[in-house]
């Protein structure tokens, strides 16, 4: 395989694994079950001052917003029973630029699958042995997130704190981030364990979709080099073409 084509297979990867992490990334951020079963992990519900229902329709009206369907990250429920508004401008504005990153996710998402059907075109057509490589591309890819997951493991494991910090110093270029968590309820319902477990689900969904994804082109493509020996003309006549 000449350089050139390495390079196309390693971008089809490359897509194929940010395609994985944002939809993953998606799957769990919208799931209105992951935020109540965190909130329930936490004993928060008798200690926010909001019983489960409130809670619930905190958690709905966060994944509306992320979604792109609410222009403006307030929200009106029952706590400390007093009907009132939960968050302050501070906790608002940190959400604008989260809601730009999960747009720039969206987007990465999109130009990568773009790119994968696109460079997928390209090799069916320039490489005669596309098949076995495409099928050995889904593969590695798999391994490789494997060691993703391994790493973001590690990571947690050292000190999530620091990591947690570093990634909000990089990706914003304000202090908005930084929430008091005896005021501000959007920390107080969204602490550092939720990240935790949050992170830890995305990985386990985008390396278990890829690994599994991996384990099935391997599969493939022992079938297919075994039906190339058992029909070695087809496999001649495939070469002379």
């Amino acid at each position: 395989m000449t350089w050139k084509k390495r390079i196309i297979y390693l971008l089809m990867g490359i897509f194929i694994t940010l395609s994985a992490w944002v939809f993953s990334l998606e799957y769990v951020t919208y799931d209105v079950d992951h935020y109540m079963t965190e909130f329930r992990k936490q004993n928060w519900i008798p200690q926010a001052g909001m019983d489960q229902e409130n809670l619930k329709h905190a958690a709905e009206e966060i994944i509306l917003y992320l979604q792109g369907e609410k222009e403006d990250f307030q929200t009106i429920a029952v706590k400390d029973g007093e009907r009132q508004a939960l968050y302050d401008e501070r906790e608002r504005l940190h959400m604008v630029d989260v809601l730009d990153l999960y747009n720039q996710a969206r987007m990465i998402r999109n130009v990568s699958l773009i790119g994968f059907f696109l460079l997928l075109i390209w090799v069916i057509q320039r490489d005669k042995n596309w098949q076995s490589h495409v099928l050995r591309t889904f593969f590695y890819t798999g391994l490789a997130n494997v060691d993703l997951m391994i790493l973001l493991g590690l990571l947690i494991w050292l000190d999530f704190t620091k990591y947690f910090t570093y990634f909000h110093l990089l990706l914003f270029d304000n202090d908005l981030w930084i929430l008091d968590p005896q005021r501000h309820v959007l920390i107080q319902l969204l602490p550092e364990t939720f990240f935790i477990n949050t992170a830890v689900k995305i990985g386990l969904y985008a390396m278990g979709s890829l690994l599994i994804l991996g384990i099935i082109a391997w599969q493939l493509e022992r079938m297919l080099r075994r039906y190339q020996i058992l029909c070695p003309e087809k496999e001649e006549k495939g070469s002379l073409q």
